[in-house]
């Protein structure tokens, strides 16, 4: 019973919940300064309700630097699936690793 407990408490984490995320890697337009941000596809996407009742998902991210008072302004769309439909920064742009 004990074991059980423990391999639940001490497991690695599985594909699957790998896979409800992504990373959003952007770098400052003023001071270069790089950003390497989880997003959880459960907790951080807004559902948007269509006329018809279709549901789409967006995100709304502002990352702020430590030494820069530069804004960066991420806005993403996503399908049904949540998977990504388009993609927009102000500020900032996005680093492909």
């Amino acid at each position: 019973m004990f074991k059980k407990l423990a391999d639940k408490i001490f497991r690695k984490d599985t594909p699957k919940a790998a896979s409800d995320g992504f990373f959003l890697n952007v770098r400052c337009s003023e001071c270069q300064e790089k950003f390497h941000l989880f997003i959880n596809k459960s907790w951080e996407l807004m559902q948007d309700f269509g006329e018809n009742g279709s549901v789409t998902y967006s995100l709304q991210k502002e990352i702020f630097g430590v030494g820069c008072s530069n804004r960066i302004l991420v806005k993403m769309q996503f399908d049904s699936r949540k998977n990504l439909k388009s993609r927009k920064i102000e500020n900032g742009e996005f680093i492909e690793d």
